[in-house]
C-alpha cells in the first residue's frame, strides 16, 4: 500500500503554537504599553488599593492566587452521600 501525502489545505496549520494569536496578543500589549495609557491606570490601581476598597481588593487578590474554587457535586451525588460533598482522590 502506498502512502499519500497529506492535503494542503488554505489554514496555516496552527495548534499548541498558534503564531496568528501570539502576534495578535504582541501587538496588543505593545499599544496598551506604548499607548501612554498604563501610568493612568497604574495610579488609579494605586488609589483603589490605598483607599477604602483596599481590604477587599486584598482578599480578592489572595483568592485569585489559592486558584478556581471546587465545582459543587451534583444534587444527586450529595444525595448519595447522605448530603455531604464527595471526596475526590488525588
Amino acid at each position: 500500500m502506498s502512502q499519500q501525502p497529506p492535503k494542503k489545505t488554505k489554514q496555516p496549520l496552527e495548534g499548541e503554537g498558534n503564531y496568528t494569536a501570539t502576534r495578535r496578543y504582541n501587538e496588543h500589549v505593545r499599544e496598551a504599553t506604548s499607548g501612554g495609557k498604563l501610568d493612568g491606570a497604574a495610579e488609579a490601581a494605586r488609589r483603589a488599593v490605598e483607599g477604602p476598597a483596599g481590604p477587599e481588593l486584598e482578599r480578592a487578590r489572595e483568592q485569585a492566587k489559592k486558584g478556581p474554587r471546587p465545582e459543587p457535586t451534583s444534587s444527586a451525588e450529595k444525595t448519595r452521600n447522605g448530603g455531604k460533598q464527595a471526596k475526590t482522590s488525588r
